[in-house]
């Protein structure tokens, strides 16, 4: 078996809090309930974060302190509501100036958070659902992991997890990096899509054989394999992405796990195609990988 390291052990010991970024919207908020969730689950602490607007930063008219803020107020509003929900959790609070994609990314760095909780943009009028919104640039920059909730997403499950995989060393350290900090897998499916179906046994032969390297890991209960090509002949299926969409929505996963080096990928995978003019969504919670 793989265990934790004791620096991975000290760490998830020495640090307990998730920085949850929120703008005050109905999918940030769902996004911090969840964020609470896993705070109760875990034992951990939650500090809500966030970074004046143009709507934030005015003065409160009905309060006798002519000097505070709209999101001074908000974000206590805030803290107080989901304490009458989790009234066990510590909840910090915290307003800065600055854009929240500058002013978080260096937060990250600086040892104080065990990984980083936000909502998504909503996936109408052909807009990505993480891609083009703030968090898919504070994915990109966090020296932490992020993971993503997609907006208006209640569920709060982790039995059925997926991982994309290329046979990579870093997907390993993915999936210990999630069981540090989020818990035990009880089923992971690994999924590999190729092109070349003349290479058909020798993929799945490297597959089955990559994934007894993953079985070797401890907090995983069950390991299946995914692999499918592309299909050339359908419209639908003919890339790499939108079979993965296709597995995905067909699986109904709880979660999905991103390593590092498929980060690129999955931005790929949420932009419009240009020759179909089409948008593939991830509907549930992603957990990217960053350490």
């Amino acid at each position: 078996m793989l265990y934790l390291t004791g620096v991975q052990q000290g760490f998830h010991f020495m640090i307990k809090t998730i920085l949850v970024p929120t703008d005050f919207s109905e999918n940030a908020h769902y996004a911090a309930r969840y964020a609470c969730k896993l705070a109760v689950k875990r034992s951990l602490h939650i500090e809500l974060f966030h970074c004046y607007t143009t709507k934030s930063t005015v003065f409160n008219e009905e309060d006798d302190d002519s000097s505070v803020l709209k999101a001074d107020i908000l974000i206590v509003e805030w803290k107080e509501k989901l304490l009458e929900e989790f009234p066990s959790l510590q909840i910090k609070t915290t307003c800065v100036a600055g854009l929240l994609t500058e002013v978080v990314p260096p937060m990250t760095e600086e040892g104080s958070y065990l990984f980083v909780v936000m909502g998504t943009t909503g996936a109408g009028q052909g807009k990505s659902i993480i891609w083009g919104s703030n968090a898919s640039s504070i994915v990109s920059k966090s020296s932490v992991p992020v993971l993503a909730i997609p907006d208006g997403y209640d569920k709060f499950q982790f039995d059925n997890v997926a991982m994309l995989t290329n046979f990579k060393p870093e997907e390993l350290e993915t999936l210990t990096d999630y069981i540090l900090y989020i818990g035990n897998i009880p089923r992971l499916d690994l999924i590999h899509v190729y092109k070349d179906l003349s290479n058909q046994h020798q993929v799945e032969d490297l597959l089955k054989s990559w994934s007894f390297n993953i079985r070797e890991i401890d907090g995983i209960d069950s390991v299946q394999t995914i692999c499918r090509p592309i299909d050339e002949q359908s419209s639908a299926l003919d890339t790499v992405p939108e079979v993965v969409q296709h597995i995905i929505a067909e699986k109904n996963y709880d979660i999905i796990l991103v390593t590092k080096t498929r980060k690129s990928f999955f931005e790929r995978l949420f932009r419009p195609s240009v020759s179909k003019q089409i948008a593939l969504h991830l509907d549930r919670p992603t957990f990217f990988d960053n350490n």
